[in-house]
């Protein structure tokens, strides 16, 4: 028997929208959650057209074919679309809707993409997958004419896996979703050498914060104040009757228990440099959960795995950003502020997506990223920044106004030879 894929009503009116495009072709992803007991599709977003892209693959009789799909680009855009995700939701699958003469190219070049975006998402990630992960991921192919969908899966961890057959189960109401809330201090050094290019400062911030991320492991995570057994449910039953009957987004705490700095202090390691990186201060991780019978493990995984994506993710934007635009730090001590954390509800949804801001981007600048990255239209008034800073720069501290905490920031210490 295959899997079943619940999928939220929005998103088969946004293929009815693609439809009404009348383009030869459209390709994009599937965002949602996968679990043992179920899964879950709650967003479903086209490829972003590129930048020497003219308006898009047309419906011309016998001119386009889907050899004209680009693999990296869709992959690229995934990358992009994983960091915009919190903790309990991925890029699950893809998607292509075709006109009925490209029908018959479509599952050949869905395995393929999908193959291709699930090696993107694995580049530089922090965390590997455990015996809970499910590794099967969805394709689906719409007939712009017909309007019938084909569901399909693959296991990704298996390059000769074949395709199964799946259930895409349409959800007049959206799914139910419990939200797991926690803020985490992290205070690292990184040990560098002055003449490193930035692409190596990068490589070695990649390294250490892959060794902080072991450390994490086996983490204790209290829950409301508590410590519950991983195996066992996230919600007392008598409080998940009460819970459900609400239509208000239901919202949980959580405290990752870590010391600052403690990984592998049984072997100490001199290493000889003339400069450090530094990330400091308290961030805010989010994660989100089925209502349906959560279990422990299920929000461990979804708030770990936040933290340590929303690190990796800043750092990396930080270093292409001064890749892009060149170090602008030229003091003996350079204060650069990651990104802060930005979240946008799902229309309809109390699952919110998130973004990250340097201090001089505009609400422009927003808005075109979330329309180019997940083609939602936004409005600035609905975002909530929980890092929302004023700058100190006497001191080289970051305020958090919204959540009165130290925001996340980096620190390039040079030391005299």
């Amino acid at each position: 028997m295959g899997r079943s894929y619940y999928v939220d009503e929005a998103v088969e009116k946004y293929f009815t929208k693609i439809i009404s495009e009348e383009k030869s072709y459209v390709t994009g992803l599937l965002v949602g959650h996968s679990s043992m007991q179920r899964d879950y599709v709650v967003l479903a977003v086209q490829t972003p057209k590129k930048e020497d892209q003219d308006e898009g693959p047309k419906k011309k009789t016998g001119l386009s074919t889907l050899d004209e799909v680009d693999e990296e680009w869709v992959s690229i855009h995934a990358s992009q679309v994983n960091r915009m995700l919190p903790g309990g939701l991925m890029v699950i699958g893809v998607f292509l809707i075709t006109s009925p003469e490209l029908s018959k190219e479509s599952q050949n070049t869905l395995r393929k993409l999908l193959f291709a975006v699930d090696k993107s998402s694995k580049k530089n990630r922090l965390w590997s997958l455990s015996e809970n992960d499910v590794t099967d991921r969805v394709t689906v192919h719409v007939c712009a004419a017909s309007k019938k969908s084909t569901c399909r899966t693959f296991d990704v961890s298996d390059p000769k896996s074949t395709a199964k057959p799946a259930d895409w189960k349409c959800q007049n109401t959206p799914s139910s979703w419990l939200t797991i809330d926690c803020n985490v201090h992290v205070d690292l050094t990184i040990p560098l050498s002055s003449s490193a290019t930035c692409q190596e400062k990068q490589r070695c911030t990649r390294q250490r914060l892959a060794q902080w991320a072991k450390g994490l492991e086996n983490a204790i995570v209290l829950f409301n104040g508590q410590v519950k057994d991983p195996d066992g449910d996230l919600i007392e039953e008598q409080k998940k009757s009460r819970s459900v009957a609400h239509s208000s987004p239901q919202i949980m705490s959580a405290d990752i228990l870590v010391t600052s700095d403690s990984i592998n202090r049984s072997t100490a390691l001199v290493q000889a440099c003339k400069s450090s990186l530094s990330i400091q201060g308290v961030v805010k991780c989010r994660g989100h959960v089925s209502i349906n019978k959560p279990k422990v493990k299920d929000a461990l995984q979804a708030i770990k795995r936040d933290l340590l994506n929303t690190i990796s993710d800043r750092c990396d934007i930080l270093f292409e950003d001064i890749i892009l635009n060149g170090s602008q730090h030229e003091s003996e001590r350079a204060l650069c502020p990651l990104p802060h954390r930005v979240f946008i509800p799902i229309p309809g949804s109390t699952i919110m997506l998130c973004d990250y801001v340097f201090g001089d981007e505009t609400e422009d600048d927003l808005q075109n990223r979330f329309l180019e990255m997940l083609d939602l239209e936004v409005q600035y008034k609905t975002l909530v920044f929980v890092e929302e800073t004023n700058d100190r720069d006497t001191h080289g501290l970051v305020m958090a106004t919204a959540v009165v905490l130290l925001a996340t920031l980096i620190s390039l210490h040079y030391l005299n030879d």
